[in-house]
């Protein structure tokens, strides 16, 4: 947000008070129009002025407004008694309807002539920055997908790099810290955030409650809408119902009227790809059946778990195109995530890169899983370039390193770039191409704001960003696993090729857990998958799992760990 001018403010403010006096003069009422056309950002605290001068017009004096940045909103300290002559107030009573009407007409004509009229009698708490400082300016923001509806003596403000006060929102957090807000989402809820609450738009029909407390009221809209908390997704179709998270991540739920649904969280991966067709059948996701498109230099090889891996040569149609998963716009598609997710592979690298950096493109990344939708990819490969250090976070030197790229709302894309370095519990770059195959895990967890990288079952580096930043993620280009494509090309040749054997990749819209990972580790060192043979059982339990429905007047909790009701 741009820092008001005191100068040029004081000047309005002052010319202000004289035409609120009525002793401006034609040449400073000139003055007056020409300050606020050139500096629109003091418009609204001008007619702001005027107005608090209309209301105090009887006193002797009238409070300056505060800043705009200072703490909303507005209170006004009573005036204080004036001791005029009684003769001299009965002239003054005569004439203050007609001044105060004089000032309110001239102020009104002035953001008439200047176009400044519409949304003249919002809140003032409600300033019209809208939230677009997320998105670069090279990438297609998301669309917004809700607004500010009512407001009860709030205060709120966006996580990220510009905290802002909005009243229209695009994919992001919002943290609540003083009244209650009511946001309309474009799908048709209308959701009331009570402080202190940590609560994230996802989508249209989609919100997150991080930490704190909601409530809906019950409406005849068509539309569901799901809302998220640590451990449980509930879906309403215009329930009244009350929902709060606490320090422990426990969920309650407090149902007013109606009905609604909830269920425990999967715990499936979105997309599994093991490999282990037989060499007459296509490649595909475990899961979904999605169809794998295979460039002729990812060859099928003898698995690192089970019977099948791909082999990539560091040829360009080395490549396995997976689709886009349904995305058209930045936020759509089954490989759009928000609030968490896991990468996870069993690799054989036999990565070329030189020990020292490479100065100058092309740069030889060799990638695992990418998705190029701009600055809102997903990506997890090795890179060596000395250029790296613009999207790090945190900041390591140059040099090779794996990479674990994503967009964070109010932050932007950057990249935990791990150094192959050996150092603080590292492996260096020979033990990560020493013809062995390595458990390489990424993920990132919105709930704890953790962004970490897992080498064979041990966190090897980490950065926490604010609990409740969200992901901000897919579109139309094709994720690919072992080189990067973008959706411009519908062949499949890539840039980015890799070059080793991958096996037994996963896809998670969350993160796993330290516990987990270091399990399916264990479980790949015994010879077995990360299910241990027992995925087509556990899948078929989590699609065969109802919702369970709270009825009007039922109270229930919800465990943090197992999203199951706790008695």
């Amino acid at each position: 947000m741009t820092q008001p001018d005191p100068d040029i403010r004081e000047q309005i403010l002052e010319l202000a008070d004289a035409q609120c006096a009525g002793i401006i003069t034609e040449d400073e009422l000139a003055a007056l129009e020409g300050l606020l056309t050139a500096h629109p950002e003091y418009r609204r605290e001008y007619l702001n002025y005027v107005f608090v001068h209309i209301g105090l017009a009887g006193t002797a004096q009238a409070r300056v407004l505060q800043d705009p940045e200072a703490e909303l909103p507005l209170s006004v300290k009573p005036a204080t008694d004036n001791t005029s002559e009684p003769i001299e107030r009965g002239y003054l009573v005569m004439l203050i309807p007609i001044v105060c009407s004089a000032i309110c007409l001239g102020a009104v004509g002035i953001f008439l002539l200047m176009g400044d009229f519409q949304g003249l009698w919002e809140p003032e708490m409600v300033l019209q920055q809208r939230s677009k400082y997320y998105f670069d300016d090279s990438a297609s923001p998301p669309e917004e997908i809700a607004s500010v509806n009512q407001v009860a003596r709030a205060r709120w403000e966006l996580l990220g790099n510009s905290p802002a006060v909005t009243d229209r929102f695009q994919p992001g957090t919002v943290k609540v810290t003083s009244g209650e807000v009511e946001f309309a989402f474009s799908g048709g809820a209308d959701i009331n955030v009570v402080s202190p609450s940590l609560f994230g738009f996802e989508r249209k029909d989609q919100g997150t409650l991080f930490s704190g407390s909601v409530s809906t009221q019950r409406s005849d809209r068509k539309a569901l809408f799901r809302l998220e908390t640590p451990s449980i997704e509930l879906i309403d179709q215009g329930t009244e119902y009350e929902v709060s998270v606490n320090e422990a991540a426990e969920t309650f739920v407090h149902v007013l009227d109606g009905q609604l649904a909830v269920k425990p969280r999967g715990r499936l991966p979105r997309f599994y790809w093991n490999f282990d067709e037989a060499p007459q059948t296509a490649l595909s996701d475990m899961l979904n059946q999605s169809p794998v498109q295979a460039g002729k230099n990812a060859l099928r090889v003898q698995g690192l778990i089970g019977p099948g891996a791909i082999q990539f040569n560091n040829r360009p149609d080395a490549s396995l195109r997976l689709g886009n998963g349904g995305g058209q716009e930045v936020g759509t598609g089954d490989y759009a995530v928000s609030t968490g997710i896991t990468i996870e592979a069993l690799v054989v690298s036999d990565w070329k890169a030189a020990e020292s950096p490479q100065t100058r493109a092309p740069f030889d990344y060799d990638e695992i899983f990418r998705k190029e939708d701009g600055s809102y990819r997903i990506l997890l490969s090795f890179q060596n370039d000395d250029k790296a250090g613009i999207t790090q976070i945190p900041q390591v030197g140059d040099g090779p390193c794996l990479s674990f790229g994503l967009y964070l709302s109010g932050l932007g894309y950057s990249e935990l770039d791990m150094p192959l370095d050996g150092k603080e519990g590292r492996p260096t770059l020979a033990e990560m191409r020493d013809g062995q195959p390595h458990h390489i895990v990424a993920t990132y967890n919105g709930w704890t704001g953790e962004k970490a990288i897992y080498i064979d079952g041990i966190m090897r580096m980490s950065h926490r960003f604010p609990v409740g930043t969200m992901i901000i993620s897919g579109g139309a280009a094709p994720a690919v696993i072992g080189n990067l494509i973008s959706a411009q090309s519908a062949t499949l040749v890539g840039r980015e090729p890799f070059n080793g054997v991958i096996d037994e990749v996963a896809f998670y819209d969350y993160a796993l857990n330290a516990g987990t990972i270091a399990t399916h580790f264990s479980l790949f060192k015994a010879g077995k998958d990360y299910f241990d043979g027992q995925f087509l059982d556990i899948l078929r339990q989590e699609k065969q799992e109802d919702y369970l429905l709270i009825h009007k007047g039922q109270k229930m909790k919800f465990s943090a760990e197992t999203g199951k009701p706790v008695l």
